[in-house]
């Protein structure tokens, strides 16, 4: 478990590892799903501290958005001079476990079908957001049902 800022740069540094290059709009997605692989499978959160809420374009983090949003619709890097002072999650926990293990199955997916995905009509988003209503919070509860229900077993 670890804050927003550590487990954003883990996944960022795991994406480089792997040659894969990540906007904040598909950072956000991605962590969303490592979120909830964690809530299902080891029965606690990869995220300590705020919740995702329901935005048009998906589960979102609101203050890792806004530390982030500097960078457009371009790629981060772990190594920019923004982001490189940020500490992230240290060896082979089960967090970069599932970080890795997300980044592997949906890290070569756009940003389009990464939406998608997140959006789908019995999900956790899909289920609190509202067009006119900011920052609905999604339930971690929910979250975790919902991928107990569709995790590969």
């Amino acid at each position: 478990m670890g804050s927003p800022r550590i487990v954003a740069k883990t996944m960022l540094e795991k994406a480089e590892e792997f040659g894969l290059s990540l906007t904040n709009l598909k950072l956000h997605k991605l962590l969303y799903l490592a979120h909830g692989l964690m809530l299902a499978k080891y029965d606690r959160p990869l995220l300590e501290g705020e919740p995702f809420a329901a935005w048009k374009y998906g589960p979102v983090v609101e203050s890792l958005y806004h530390d982030l949003k500097v960078f457009g619709a371009s790629k981060i890097n772990a190594d920019s001079s923004f982001i490189s002072n940020w500490k992230s999650l240290d060896g082979e926990t089960d967090e970069v476990t599932a970080i890795a293990a997300i980044l592997k199955q949906f890290g070569t997916k756009s940003a389009g079908a990464l939406i998608d995905t997140t959006h789908r009509s019995d999900g956790p988003w899909h289920a609190v957001f509202e067009e006119n209503t900011p920052n609905v919070k999604i339930d971690d509860d929910e979250i975790k049902n919902y991928f107990k229900k569709h995790l590969k077993k």
